[in-house]
């Protein structure tokens, strides 16, 4: 960027420059987020913008983003840094939209970020998302310093460190809970209308996510925990093993799957699904239509049985309402999380990163879940306290009627 240094400050930075450099955060890319395309904004210099980007007719409204510069340069008591002056204008740009899904990552953010889409990263074990407002526990993962503690799915996190944070603020809240492995986070939750304080401890954290077991008279169990890379070929030879094993039908328990990359969604809902069926689509604010078609697999016509809750979401329930939609499967369990927007990421300079809500997407039938969610066929509760202690899955009734129902088809 460019500086006309005078005696008053460091410099004014020309309010056209700016406002330049402010478009061209905002274009290129492509990584989702009921799943994630991503790709490298193009390098241009300001000189370049304004041919690049002719329709720019408002630079004049960012005057007052320098004015306001250029008198905390001058009266401000204390030394100011220009890059933070920066970042904490394009924060407060994104967050001025009021979408907790639309997100500027900072260079360490978007490296956590990053991380966390592999599934092998510091934190705590959870995933969340905003629903009326709240940050809600979407899935808080088996075995992670989280679920020691004792968060639970549906808890509403109300203060982390002693701040209150809305759900508009769920950005701001994911920072401070990320940090440092071996130091403690201080949490207030909401479950049932109590709220209790909790100190969890960050730590390294390694999913692993498909899980594969066989069950009784032919029956194989698929559990998958989250959409990150290689999710689908994983998902695919889990399949084969238990096909391998004697599996003639399937139970996929997607419950407690906060979703992930979509791409990732698409290929494992094919499994299922005739070659170049509809999975899902997207419409933008434009109304332009994107529509993502199966690839086609091995186990279309197989018996199949979906655990569903409310941990159940986005990419999760691309793959549910494409089964759905179908009827190649029979859901059981809860109504899902209901997130039916996609998000693209996009690479910003060297290092940071821009999340934007871009899209609604829709079943093949056409339905939008997006506050909702999806109502499974048949709606079993878990026992009162099931999720407090260790897991036993005679007392799964959710994953007790599966089987039954499976079996049934089965004609065992």
């Amino acid at each position: 960027m460019y500086y006309d240094q005078d005696e008053r400050g460091p410099g004014r930075i020309g309010a056209k420059a700016l406002a330049l450099f402010f478009a061209a955060i905002v274009i290129a890319g492509i990584s989702f987020l009921a799943g994630t395309l991503m790709g490298p904004l193009k390098a241009v210099e300001p000189s370049g913008l304004e041919a690049q980007f002719p329709g720019i007719t408002d630079i004049e409204d960012f005057e007052k983003l320098f004015e306001v510069r250029e008198t905390l340069y001058q009266t401000y008591y204390k030394d100011i840094d220009d890059s933070v002056l920066i970042e904490g204008a394009i924060k407060g740009m994104v967050n001025s939209l009021g979408d907790p899904y639309t997100v500027f990552f900072n260079a360490e953010e978007y490296s956590a970020f990053n991380e966390e889409g592999t599934g092998n990263y510091v934190g705590i074990g959870i995933m969340v998302g905003a629903k009326d407002d709240k940050i809600v526990v979407i899935t808080t993962f088996d075995g992670t310093p989280a679920y020691k503690a004792g968060i639970r799915s549906g808890d509403v996190i109300v203060k982390v460190e002693g701040v209150e944070y809305k759900g508009s603020q769920m950005d701001q809240a994911v920072s401070i809970i990320r940090g440092e492995a071996g130091q403690a986070v201080n949490f207030t939750i909401e479950r049932d209308g109590i709220q209790m304080d909790l100190s969890v401890v960050r730590d390294h954290i390694k999913l692993v996510n498909v899980e594969a077991e066989m069950l009784e008279s032919g029956v194989g169990l698929v559990t998958l925990l989250q959409f990150s890379e290689n999710t689908s070929s994983e998902f695919k030879g889990a399949l084969d093993s238990l096909k391998a094993q004697g599996a003639k039908g399937f139970i996929v328990d997607l419950r407690g799957n906060p979703g992930g990359y979509l791409d990732e969604s698409i290929k494992i809902a094919s499994n299922f699904i005739r070659k170049d069926a509809d999975v899902v689509y997207t419409l933008d604010k434009f109304g332009q239509k994107k529509t993502y078609k199966s690839y086609g697999g091995d186990y279309m016509g197989v018996p199949l049985v979906v655990l569903i809750d409310e941990g159940s979401a986005s990419a999760s329930e691309v793959v549910a309402g494409a089964l759905k939609d179908y009827g190649a499967a029979t859901f059981v369990g809860h109504n899902s999380f209901g997130k039916g927007i996609v998000q693209m990421v996009y690479n910003v300079g060297e290092a940071e990163g821009l999340k934007v809500t871009v899209s609604s997407y829709y079943s093949p039938k056409g339905t939008n879940i997006h506050g909702t969610g999806i109502m499974p066929d048949l709606v079993v509760d878990l026992p009162e306290g099931f999720s407090e202690g260790e897991y036993d899955r005679l007392k799964d009734t959710q994953l007790q009627k599966a089987l039954e129902i499976l079996k049934g088809k089965l004609g065992n």
